[in-house]
């Protein structure tokens, strides 16, 4: 009989377009079904815990699809690193760095992150020069918002033994015309200074359960962990804290250095309902913000580029085929339309090689798609990996960068969905902040959290509150391999549920931004209670 008899005027099941009266009854760490008033007297015994939620919305718990935790745990750790995103002048960036740099003066990198020089006036991008003028004794860093580039001081390259001669077969170390390093490293090329701010397993045990704790407190019940997770595998740890965890972690390693017996092993080792080898993902193409987004026709602010792949596209074209062989499956970030497009002619080669895979794939970002490519996602049994709060980046900055014209095939969540797509979100943390409130406002709006432009940008892409929770239940839920067992509500489904401290459905949409959880369930466990 029931454990719990969870009840409300609201419960969405993940499916529906709108919220339904009754309770979820939950037996053990599975779900018994949502049913009525009268039909719930049936399931209750002495020992059911019975709790009548009001008006509050029941839904399955948030599936953050795409998250690098095991590269991002650690930031919720105030000496750790030095969060910069609220500064709005490089004086005042230098500022925060040098108070972090004296509050926790045995660190031995000065470590600032979530750059972003939009938010800068005037604009200022660092490079070697300046970062040595105010820090010439000690190496520091800072990681950009997207987290594809790095900026560094001339001690901090000295540390990761980066000099001029150091090969980049990727592009993505910067030089000046004289040929010395500028201190701007872009993806792959970044990892050694990652390593610079690497901590051992015994600390990161703190991080990750510090990390849980607070996504619980946010609805979050399952996490993709997806590479690039850190210059150190963190499966090990996750492995190692198995029986503690708080959600459901389902990791992707990286596509492009994969072998045969790294799977085997991978599958062998990380199998169970809490912890999941899940497949392999690797990124093709870098950001439009930077012009590093692979895109089909040079960008509107700089005519001289059209972006360029990150790695090399027959490598990727091979290791796709490679796994999908092996029946595994993978995730590609794609950006630009060109590397859209190429990943998606990848994954046509692979369905006349093997068929279509019982496990899907994903294709991340998708942050301009072109006509002709929207239909296939769908036919290819591909999902669309987007998140909300990043099409709040370009509400502003798009256009100058993008062109009037070419802006308005952006963040296509509309046609995708109305294509036969299936979208599932996340945050795409530490890009931006996990909480699931923003995304959703930002996909059912298209406002910034200040509630412009009014009436939304690219209003014709706007998603309906029910397809932005879909995206992040069902959806993502798609997105990890996992919807036989998680993202809905019906019956034989695992316990994973979020009670929010309002019904969505009911009020404004500025109020989105307020909803917080007042209990977070998973696996059939309360992991989250609000203090009344």
């Amino acid at each position: 009989m029931a454990d719990y008899i969870l009840k409300s005027t609201a419960i969405f099941d993940g499916i529906s377009d709108a919220p339904v009266p009754g309770g979820v009854v939950v037996e053990g760490n599975k779900v018994k079904g949502i049913f009525s008033g009268e039909e719930l007297e049936q399931f209750a015994t002495p020992e059911t815990q019975i709790i009548d939620y009001g008006d509050k919305l029941i839904m399955p718990g948030f599936i953050d699809s795409h998250i690098h935790m095991g590269q991002c745990m650690d930031f919720l750790d105030e000496s750790y690193c030095v969060d910069i995103g609220s500064a709005t002048t490089f004086e005042g960036i230098v500022e925060m760095m040098k108070e972090f740099e004296r509050k926790y003066p045995s660190n031995k990198v000065v470590y600032a992150t979530n750059f972003n020089y939009f938010n800068l006036d005037p604009i200022v991008i660092p490079d070697v020069k300046l970062l040595d003028k105010y820090f010439p004794d000690k190496p520091a860093l800072i990681l950009t918002w997207e987290l594809h580039t790095f900026y560094a001081n001339s001690k901090a390259m000295e540390l990761a033994g980066y000099t001029k001669d150091t090969p980049d077969p990727n592009n993505g170390i910067g030089k000046y015309e004289n040929g010395e390093l500028n201190g701007v490293f872009n993806d792959t090329m970044s990892f050694a200074l990652h390593k610079l701010v690497q901590r051992p397993m015994e600390e990161r045990k703190k991080s990750l359960v510090h990390f849980m704790d607070v996504l619980n407190e946010y609805g979050i019940t399952s996490v993709g962990d997806v590479y690039p997770c850190g210059t150190e595998k963190p499966y090990p740890l996750y492995k190692a804290m198995e029986d503690k965890l708080t959600m459901r972690i389902n990791f992707y390693p990286e596509l492009l250095s994969f072998q045969p017996e790294d799977i085997a092993a991978y599958k062998e080792t990380y199998h169970g309902p809490m912890l999941q080898f899940s497949g392999l993902k690797n990124l093709i193409d870098g950001v439009i913000s930077v012009h590093t987004a692979w895109m089909s026709e040079p960008y509107y602010d700089d005519p001289s580029t059209c972006g360029f792949p990150a790695v090399p596209p027959e490598l990727v074209r091979e290791k796709i085929l490679q796994a999908l062989g092996m029946g595994v499956n993978v995730r590609i970030h794609t950006i630009g339309d060109k590397a859209v497009h190429f990943v998606l002619d990848v994954f046509e080669e692979a369905k006349e090689k093997y068929g279509l895979l019982p496990r899907r794939n994903v294709m991340e970002h998708l942050e301009y798609v072109n006509d002709e490519d929207i239909p296939r996602f769908a036919e290819l049994n591909v999902v669309c990996g987007m998140q909300g709060r990043h099409i709040t980046f370009y509400v502003d900055d798009g256009e100058p960068i993008m062109g009037p014209e070419k802006i308005k095939k952006a963040f296509r969540w509309r046609d995708l969905l109305d294509s036969g797509a299936i979208i599932g979100t996340g945050s795409d943390y530490c890009v931006v902040h996990f909480s699931p409130a923003r995304c959703i406002y930002a996909a059912v709006t298209r406002k910034v959290e200040d509630g412009h432009p009014e009436g939304g940008w690219l209003p014709e892409q706007c998603v309906t509150l029910a397809e932005a929770l879909r995206s992040y239940t069902y959806g993502a839920a798609c997105a990890v391999n996992r919807e036989k067992e998680l993202g809905t509500l019906q019956e034989g489904m695992l316990a994973d549920i979020v009670v929010l401290d309002r019904n969505l459905f009911a009020v404004p949409e500025e109020e989105y931004l307020k909803m917080m959880p007042v209990m977070t369930m998973v696996d059939g466990k309360v992991v989250f209670e609000k203090e009344s």
